[in-house]
């Protein structure tokens, strides 16, 4: 029993270093722009050897355009969207990563009102060759709400699991692009 998890994590190791190497991506810092029903805005994604972390700070366009098609007063939300992910990048091609790992995104008001998703994260990155321009697709597929409210009677916080909560993924994805340097 010991024999055989010394031989997987060996085998584990060996191929995290071989992964490091291979990236699509020369450059370990890039900066973009994403869109999506939930999350418009922009992004830094940093690589960390064959890990990245994406952090992006956005407005909730696809909500906002709901709003402004009914009799609300309020056409724009006070609420913003940030997402951030840990990923592996997996190298399918000299152009291509498909990146696995775990995310989150998260509303606010900047207030007392925090509300959140986070599950699996999947990503495919294409960069153009000879180019520092890549084209992304960002697949949440989130299996836990969460969230904060200050000063709430009926609810001041926690985490909700539900088996529909995948099918949030549907808007919050984005697709967009990234420039390294």
């Amino acid at each position: 029993m010991k024999q055989t998890m010394k031989v997987l994590i060996i085998a584990l190791l060996l191929s995290a270093g071989v992964l490091t190497t291979l990236s699509a991506r020369d450059k370990s810092i890039a900066v973009g722009a994403q869109i999506g029903f939930t999350s418009t805005g922009v992004i830094a994604d940093i690589g960390l050897g064959s890990m990245y972390v994406q952090a992006g700070i956005n407005y909730p366009l696809g909500i906002t355009y709901i709003a402004a098609q009914t009799d609300s007063k309020d056409k724009f939300f006070d609420i913003y969207t940030f997402n951030a992910d840990v990923s592996q990048a997996f190298a399918l091609s000299d152009n291509f990563d498909l990146k696995v790992g775990i995310g989150t995104t998260a509303f606010t008001n900047f207030g007392p009102v925090v509300i959140g998703f986070a599950g699996p994260v999947l990503k495919g990155e294409y960069w153009i060759p000879n180019k520092n321009t890549g084209l992304f697709l960002n697949l949440n597929i989130p299996l836990i709400a969460y969230g904060f409210v200050e000063g709430d009677t009926n609810f001041d916080g926690g985490i909700v699991y539900n088996p529909l909560l995948p099918l949030v993924g549907l808007v919050t994805s984005t697709v967009g692009v990234l420039y390294s340097f």
